[in-house]
């Protein structure tokens, strides 16, 4: 399905997350959260160019201006390439124990991203809906860890998970592209059989969903119909997120988390990338 990964990114990170490929295809764009640094990867030679960022930064998401807007600890910001600040755009959580995790754009360029707590005491994460014009709406509550964010635009759903280990579930929402609205919210699927819990997530051509396995060395694959496909080993333990390269959808690039500083590893807190057979 699968064959051998590659480092693909020459710079590594404590919590790589949101890898977002820029509309030309050459470069890809994402966050090391833990690292407080937004970075961005030459495709063709993996040379990284990176900035800091004032606070922990989860989520990003390309503007068709080419700014990105950032889900950070305390708000979504505007980040400028070409001047390489943040500037706050707005803030839809209220908490200061929170913090911006996982985030995505449906296929009308909203931006949807999800709130955790920083201590994980209580399920105090919610799912937000920033639109175009940086209004905002609080859409779901009660989340652990939000993550798994993915829009089906063929069959008009929207996908969300919580990684947290004693829920790992992903749901399914019926949803409205017109309006941004989800219903109908049900279970489409539990990793609890699986080793690793769901994170970072996409959907392909055949409408597969397919999550990140963080903490079990795997990238797990649903059928629309939430039937489990069979896992793919990955040479990592911790992969983050997936995402597939729309103009060569046999492209794939997970980015992935180092949890020892130390650890000497080729790949581990790099972006990897593969070719599906």
């Amino acid at each position: 399905m699968i064959s051998a990964f590659e480092v693909f990114s020459d710079r590594w990170s404590f919590l790589g997350e949101s890898p977002v490929l820029s509309d030309d295809g050459n470069c890809l764009w994402w966050v090391d959260t833990e690292g407080c640094r937004l970075l961005r990867t030459d495709v063709a030679s993996g040379r990284t160019e990176v900035w800091d960022a004032p606070e922990a930064v989860g989520c990003i998401a390309l503007r068709p201006d080419g700014t990105l807007l950032a889900g950070l600890a305390s708000g979504i910001f505007l980040f400028d390439p070409a001047k390489g600040g943040f500037d706050l755009a707005c803030s839809p959580e209220s908490r200061r124990d929170v913090r911006f995790n996982d985030g995505a754009l449906d296929p009308a360029g909203r931006f949807w991203a999800g709130t955790m707590q920083f201590t994980l005491t209580e399920p105090a994460g919610a799912i937000f809906c920033v639109e175009a014009d940086l209004s905002h709406r609080r859409v779901f509550d009660g989340i652990w860890t939000p993550n798994g964010l993915a829009f089906d635009p063929v069959r008009s759903r929207m996908y969300f998970s919580d990684s947290h280990p004693t829920v790992q579930t992903i749901w399914v929402c019926d949803y409205d592209v017109a309006t941004g609205t989800p219903s109908n919210r049900r279970v489409f699927a539990t990793t609890h059989d699986f080793a690793g819990r769901p994170d970072g997530a996409f959907i392909d051509e055949d409408g597969i969903y397919w999550i990140a396995g963080v903490e079990g060395s795997q990238l797990l694959r649903f059928a629309p119909s939430g039937e489990a496909l069979e896992p793919i080993a990955f040479p990592v333990t911790h992969p983050t997120k997936i995402i597939m390269d729309r103009a060569n959808p046999r492209s794939v690039f997970v980015t992935t988390r180092r949890t020892v500083p130390e650890e000497d590893t080729h790949a581990s807190g790099h972006v990897l990338r593969a070719i599906l057979r």
